[in-house]
């Protein structure tokens, strides 16, 4: 029976709210306080790879680690990410040949919207080191850094089987020892791996390996009394500790020890957490509130607000805000629902045929 963490959910989405309405005041009057006040947050980002990594192992850590099984594996995690991945890309893509057919305008036109760089995100690697600007769908780049964690999943497998715990204690250390050695040359703490979206693939690595890590953890405790109260606590703690200024190293271990208490309090105590149910359905497209969030910007933002409203008002800024957010997350519902899922099936569908003919089945002949 698959867990429900009711918990991650609530989190996931509180998140992506945040991102979304620190990437919509950018467009506010005087943006700089108000930006600057919400980039304290910027960790909040780590979160939900973090527990992605967690969710990740809890369901495919038990898996053989054989080619088949990983094939199977990345087929079913590609279904999940490229068809919203795709459908937002697309709307971007649109808007670039508009600007560079001369039908509209933009500042961006040889940076963001530069079609030589839709390659890099139709093959997911924006987020590789490739790219020298966020194309296109900016978002994105969380998508590409979960397909390269993805691509690792087997070195997690085998660190864990080899040392179980300590393997995957060692695996997170190589690759933050490899992250702080590539980061010497940065003129700010932690310039390369941890601020740079367009090398966050490998910072997502390591997010996706603690995430590993703690779910390992977390099924050898004992759930204390008062697990909730306590999870929510250690959140509190982590936002005192952005606003702080604190060592990210303290950030994302408070961050650890909420992620695992959150798991705890859903997976012993599940009517705990059932007053967010009414969420349930929001909850589960927060990673579409994320992706989304983009393309409501573009035309809410860059051509309604902008252009045709231009007005310098911050009053009015703050109330239009909620319907761009509001419409951000009936979008988000709607294209879970009606699209995402069944071009998911599809696509998964299509790759097992397709592999199974050229791959698996000659295995197993």
């Amino acid at each position: 029976m698959r867990q429900n963490y009711r918990l991650f959910g609530a989190w996931r989405l509180l998140a992506a709210l945040l991102v979304m309405a620190y990437h919509f005041a950018h467009h506010a009057p005087d943006p700089g306080p108000v930006t600057t006040w919400f980039e304290h947050m910027l960790p909040l980002l780590d979160m939900f790879f973090i527990m992605s990594g967690f969710l990740i192992f809890q369901h495919y850590g038990d898996m053989k680690n054989t080619g088949s099984n990983y094939v199977r594996f990345l087929i079913k995690r590609l279904a999940r990410l490229y068809p919203l991945h795709f459908a937002t890309l697309s709307v971007f893509v649109l808007f670039a040949i508009a600007v560079h057919a001369g039908l509209l305008s933009s500042a961006s036109a040889d940076t963001r919207y530069n079609l030589m760089a839709l390659p890099s995100n139709l093959l997911l690697l924006q987020a590789w080191g490739v790219n020298s600007e966020l194309t296109f769908n900016y978002a994105s780049w969380s998508v590409s850094g979960e397909w390269f964690a993805y691509l690792l999943f087997p070195i997690v497998l085998f660190a864990f089987s080899l040392r179980r715990l300590m393997g995957l204690a060692l695996l997170l250390v190589l690759i933050v020892a490899i992250l702080e050695f590539s980061d010497r040359g940065a003129t700010d703490p932690y310039e390369f791996w941890f601020n740079t979206k367009l090398w966050a693939a490998y910072r997502i690595a390591a997010d996706f390996v603690f995430g590993a890590l703690l779910c390992a953890v977390a099924a050898r405790l004992a759930t204390p009394r008062y697990c909730q109260l306590f999870a929510w606590a250690v959140l509190g703690a982590v936002f005192c500790t952005m606003f702080a200024g604190a060592n990210i190293y303290l950030i994302l271990a408070l961050f650890g020890v909420a992620i695992t208490l959150a798991a705890l309090a859903d997976k012993t105590d599940a009517e705990s957490t059932a007053w967010l149910d009414p969420l349930a359905p929001v909850m589960a497209v927060s990673f579409g509130v994320y992706m989304w969030h983009p393309v409501i910007e573009l035309f809410a933002y860059s051509l309604f607000w902008n252009r045709i409203v231009a007005v310098d008002d911050p009053v009015l800024f703050w109330l239009f805000m909620p319907f761009p957010a509001l419409a951000t997350i009936v979008i988000a519902v709607y294209s879970a629902r009606y699209f995402e899922r069944p071009a998911g099936k599809w696509m998964e569908a299509a790759l097992t045929k397709a592999v199974s003919e050229r791959f698996l089945d000659r295995k197993t002949a």
